[in-house]
């Protein structure tokens, strides 16, 4: 209970606004996970008008609402939402490490796309696979709103803020064993992965003191396998419009 409360009481984010954002946060991961998951979505409205839902309520209810909310709640919101991760950070580590990370993430994607598994699974849309222009809408899509939504939760809000109080390791397994939880479903490869992988992101965002950085190294690691099965299986099939 004692690292708990001091981990409350050393968030940049005010008592209340934790009191609020985190059951909030419960409610919007419930939603995302039962009546706004991806599947119900694209069986009820068709599988592309589902999929950009998805990604829109995505980025509304782990993004967007949690900094409007930022900006109203905190007498200096700027601040806080750069201790939590929006900002630059420490841009002299952070390219370096992107420069040594991307490349290391897409040869990972070359082999992962090889997997049964992961070409049955991806990319979530197949409508996305039937032209290079929808396919390149698609992934923009996941990048600006799929990915930059996750890490802003994962290594943001429920990372950064904790480890001034109960450490590095501990805020980092918290993020990680919630992260590798939201995997439930995925491909077994991909649920094991998100476990190094999600170490490995937070300490990224915890030398850099942005998630920026973890945003663009996922990112990189889901678009390229994506890419590379669509190069690979499906885009002989289609002409490009």
């Amino acid at each position: 209970m004692r690292p708990l409360l001091g981990a409350l009481r050393c968030s940049p984010l005010s008592p209340a606004s934790l009191g609020i954002l985190l059951p909030y946060l419960a409610f919007a991961l419930t939603a995302l996970a039962t009546g706004l998951h991806h599947r119900r979505l694209k069986a009820r409205l068709g599988e592309e008008p589902g999929m950009w839902l998805y990604f829109a309520m995505f980025f509304l209810l782990l993004v967007a609402l949690p900094v409007a909310f930022i900006c109203i709640a905190e007498q200096e919101p700027g601040r806080v939402l750069a201790a939590i991760g929006l900002s630059g950070g420490k841009w002299r580590t952070g390219l370096p490490l992107l420069a040594l990370a991307l490349p290391v993430a897409a040869l990972i994607s070359v082999f992962a796309s090889k997997s049964p598994a992961l070409k049955a699974h991806y990319p979530y849309s197949q409508v996305a696979c039937s032209s290079d222009r929808k396919f390149f809408t698609y992934e923009l899509g996941y990048l600006l709103l799929y990915y930059t939504a996750w890490e802003f939760l994962y290594r943001g809000l429920l990372f950064l803020p904790l480890v001034g109080s109960v450490g590095l390791l501990a805020a980092a397994s918290l993020s990680t064993a919630l992260s590798v939880l939201h995997h439930i479903g995925q491909p077994d490869s991909e649920t094991t992965g998100a476990l190094l992988g999600g170490y490995l992101l937070c300490a990224v965002a915890f030398l850099t003191n942005s998630v920026l950085y973890s945003i663009a190294i996922h990112a990189t690691l889901g678009v390229s396998n994506d890419l590379f099965i669509y190069l690979r299986y499906h885009r002989g099939k289609h002409s490009a419009v």
